[in-house]
């Protein structure tokens, strides 16, 4: 019998293994040993015990983990530069070799670039239903007819409400969602029943989540404790609101829309908090909270599942995100509604669905209703729309995309119908916000367009890893806005993205990067204010890429040393440097947030509240709430926030120092409070009262104390 055939030769040749050398992943060399040829006649031999394989780290691929190592050590460079005017050249130079050392990784197919979710379409593409449509239309129309005088009626919102909800059954693709909720919901009443189902990444979101809920509501009632004094304008919006007077845009303090004075009114009513910088504050914690899972959604269109865990932790623990939360303004809404848009286009538009383009129309609308920076909002999804339909994927999509595109504008310009009637009736009002910061209506502009608007955007860009502005009310001024962890995972995840489009162009990915420039559109526009950009408040739609773009870095360094380390001790390296990474921002964040920006905060806020327990002591004791007094001085207490913070929210405690002859007269108790620098104001009160007693409040933050005049009762008084 012949002898079998011998496996064909799957040698490597020398040139083969002087190519991997060069690609740092070497092949092995195979033995020189010639493989026996077996007969049939010829039993084979016992054969030994099969070798252990030897784990070799591939050192090629770790590429990636050495390109962080570098973005940290930049990144600790940038913030450790004694000058805040220019960068330090070592800094920015081990910046570019991590970003350039990742890029190359990723080219490498270090990773797998980390392919994003499949394409499907569910769509079918069903004609709009026309009775809808032209209801919708006509609620519309009295919608807006309604809404004159700046004033939401009744009327108003029910002609607007039923407006938006039939021009969406109009144009909704499948059964009407409205009743397929109510049937589902009479079908639970009728048999309800829970069904809970936890797996291990279901413990991992809640966890991560719940996280990021001890980062914005722990001490929410003290930290921060004072306010300034664009609080005190909101608070007198929402007092108008309680009072009855329901603006659709609230002139006061510049113009404001009317999102949160609703939701603060509502907050006041149910939870009894009253007209209080709490109440402000519990409604925009709950709505940076409430962004994390949209977070969480739209990283896993772009990339997975982990780096939507990831992206959704660094943002939940983040200074940034969590200090817009605290402040009780607005800042925390623009990101509310960025977020499910961004989502709702990113899964419409790879699912080819209608529904979702729809969807994300309506919360681009609502989201104008909110804080003014959002009014860019549509311009963004505009661009991911076309950027869409440049891409190969569009390919015979295309006008089916622009019909859907147009019925998404159309419902967020019905959603926009109250604030449209009052941009046409105040137009003033409605733009100077805007206007006064990009063109010459308040000032005239500094600088030429073209430098201005390049010197802007760089200063914005810079403000994640070098400068984050002069806002001390949101950020540390001149220092970064991120972490210096967070921050190095943001610029290796930036040259990940943007090696895997030009690997795969896929359009997500340019309009992910694209979305950060767009985002912080409201604060590089400031050309007649350059010196309000960065602004982290009026850009704070850019934390959803920001950190997505963070997350997306830690687990890809992860997995590069899982690879590189084939085995089960590769797998717990990658997985202790990836908790290790987590770790340290968590860490960072907490003491930036609480022990850093905090004391910092203490230091440029003015202490009303001290002044309003002051005055709160002294009603509940000896005086009264109107007997009372605060002394202006320049560039000191907003005297609106001492009554807010005594409990006496309609209240302005100011007397002038010239007025004070007009309290000579009262026999009752008397409080004055004023700056201790107010020599003057001192010389009068003896004048005056020179039976008065005087004492100096000890406040625990530097220069913060102030003067109590206490003048008793007297004879003559009931």
């Amino acid at each position: 019998m012949e002898p079998l055939p011998a496996p064909p030769p799957d040698e490597p040749t020398v040139l083969d293994w002087f190519r991997s050398v060069l690609r740092l992943r070497p092949i092995s060399i195979p033995s020189q040993e010639k493989p026996r040829v077996l007969s049939a006649a010829q039993p084979a031999l016992p054969s030994k015990p099969a070798e252990k394989v030897r784990r070799v780290v591939r050192v090629g691929q770790l590429r990636l983990p050495g390109s962080l190592v570098l973005a940290l050590l930049g990144q600790a460079a940038l913030e450790a530069a004694p000058v805040r005017d220019r960068m330090p050249i070592h800094g920015v130079v081990l910046y570019l070799l991590a970003f350039g050392l990742a890029g190359w990784g990723l080219w490498k197919n270090d990773l797998g670039l980390l392919s994003s979710p499949e394409s499907e379409i569910v769509s079918r593409d069903a004609p709009a239903r026309a009775g809808w449509l032209g209801v919708g239309a006509v609620l519309g129309l009295l919608a807006f007819l309604s809404s004159g005088g700046n004033t939401f009626r009744l009327s108003t919102v029910v002609f607007w409400c039923g407006s938006v909800a039939c021009l969406l059954i109009a144009f909704w693709e499948g059964e009407n969602p409205f009743l397929l909720a109510a049937r589902r919901i009479w079908a639970w009443l009728r048999r309800p029943r829970v069904f809970l189902g936890l797996d291990g990444w279901a413990v991992g979101f809640w966890m991560a989540l719940g996280l990021a809920g001890i980062f914005r509501f722990v001490h929410l009632s003290t930290i921060p404790l004072d306010m300034w004094s664009d609080q005190a304008e909101k608070l007198l919006d929402v007092a108008d609101v309680l009072a009855g007077r329901y603006s659709i845009f609230f002139t006061r303090n510049t113009g404001r829309e009317a999102m949160q004075f609703y939701m603060a009114a509502a907050t006041a009513r149910i939870f009894g908090t009253g007209v209080s910088f709490l109440t402000l504050k519990i409604g925009t914690a709950v709505a940076g909270w409430l962004t994390l899972p949209f977070i969480y959604a739209l990283a896993r269109e772009v990339v997975d599942r982990r780096v939507a865990l990831a992206g959704m932790l660094l943002a939940g623990v983040a200074m940034w995100p969590n200090v817009l939360s605290r402040t009780g303004l607005r800042f925390s809404l623009y990101p509310l509604v960025a977020a499910p848009a961004l989502f709702l286009l990113a899964r419409g538009l790879r699912r080819q669905n209608r529904n979702d383009l729809l969807l994300a129309g309506v919360v681009a609308g609502i989201g104008l209703h909110g804080y003014s920076p959002a009014r860019v909002l549509p311009v963004v999804l505009a661009v991911g729309v076309v950027l869409y339909a440049l891409h190969p994927a569009a390919r015979g999509r295309r006008a089916r995309l622009l019909a859907w595109s147009a019925a998404a504008a159309g419902l967020a310009l019905v959603v926009f119908l109250p604030l449209l009637r009052v941009a046409l009736e105040k137009p003033d009002d409605f733009l100077f916000r805007s206007l006064s910061r990009l063109g010459t209506v308040e000032r005239p502009l500094p600088g030429t367009v073209l430098s201005l608007l390049i010197s802007n955007l760089r200063n914005a860009l810079g403000m994640f890893n070098w400068d984050s502005g002069l806002i001390w009310v949101v950020s540390l001024p001149g220092k970064p806005l991120l972490d210096w962890v967070t921050g190095a995972l943001f610029v290796i995840g930036a040259a990940l993205c943007l090696v895997r489009y030009a690997r795969r162009r896929h359009w997500l990915d340019l309009f992910l990067l694209l979305s950060i420039p767009m985002l912080m559109l409201p604060s590089w526009l400031a050309l007649a204010f350059p010196g309000e950009n960065p602004a982290p408040n009026r850009a704070s739609g850019v934390l959803i890429p920001v950190f997505i773009l963070a997350g997306w870095a830690v687990v890809a360094v992860g997995e590069t040393i899982a690879a590189a380390w084939p085995g089960r001790l590769g797998r717990i390296v990658a997985a202790g440097w990836t908790g290790s990474l987590l770790l340290m921002a968590v860490l960072n964040n907490y003491a930036l947030t609480f022990q850093v920006f905090y004391p910092d905060y203490l230091r440029s806020a003015w202490n009303t509240s001290d002044g309003g327990q002051v005055i709160q002591g002294f009603a509940e004791s000896v005086g009264d709430y109107e007997t009372a007094h605060v002394v202006p001085y320049p560039y000191w207490w907003d005297t609106r926030l001492v009554g807010i913070q005594a409990g006496q929210p309609l209240k302005d405690y100011a007397l002038a120092r010239e007025n004070l002859e007009s309290v000579a007269s009262v026999t009752d108790t008397q409080l004055f409070l004023f700056n201790t620098l107010d020599v003057e104001t001192l010389d009068r009160l003896r004048g005056l009262f020179p039976q008065g007693q005087l004492r100096q409040f000890e406040s625990d933050v530097e220069g913060h104390g102030f003067m109590i005049y206490l003048v008793p009762e007297r004879p003559g008084s009931r």
